[in-house]
């Protein structure tokens, strides 16, 4: 039987008590959109996978000893983030901040065009080509800001920033955004 909550606050609560449901319930919502996220981070489709499970077996075996949360999606995507990069470490892929710099991909799928109906898609393309030019930490900012509707305090959180640099980050990004394609093809928005 599938069971629906209302609010975070009542299907966090009931996880943290031991629901079964609600711990079936979480996994089902959050499972796809932790997937995506991933693998924007690391284009590693199993160690993604592994990930994932890790922070959900995490959550099964401590579910008592969890914070108190009510941005159950931001919980999930720091988590993930955090056991993501522990396991690049730990396997070593990159040596050096540059490296994982390069690797956050910013490919579009059906679900996340939210602009389709307003944009050709000649310009999405031109626009992901742009994107692809950026660093990775300013493409993750654009990604959980745009394509995740995140707040700047939640992406503080995720990536474990100050506040002013997720402004300052998202600032520049769209700036460079617009350079690029001003010199690209003119206006994005003609």
């Amino acid at each position: 039987m599938y069971y629906h909550y209302s609010d975070d606050e009542k299907l966090w609560n009931d996880f943290r008590s031991g629901s079964k449901e609600a711990f079936e319930y979480l996994y089902r919502n959050y499972v796809g959109i932790l997937y995506n996220y991933g693998f924007k981070i690391c284009q590693d489709k199993m160690l993604t996978k592994d990930a994932i499970q890790e922070v959900f077996l995490s959550l099964l075996t401590k579910y008592d000893k969890v914070n108190l949360t009510y941005a159950i999606k931001l919980y999930l995507f720091k988590s993930l983030r955090i056991e993501i990069f522990k396991k690049l470490k730990a396997e070593q892929r990159f040596t050096d901040i540059l490296l994982v710099d390069a690797n956050f991909s910013m490919e579009y799928s059906a679900e996340e065009k939210i602009i389709e109906d307003e944009i050709t898609m000649i310009r999405i393309r031109e626009l992901a080509q742009v994107i692809e030019l950026l660093p990775r930490r300013q493409k993750e900012c654009i990604y959980l800001r745009f394509y995740e509707g995140m707040t700047y305090q939640e992406i503080s959180d995720i990536m474990d920033i100050e506040v002013s640099s997720v402004y300052k980050m998202l600032y520049k990004a769209i700036e460079k955004l617009y350079e690029n394609l001003a010199m690209k093809n003119g206006n994005l928005f003609l």
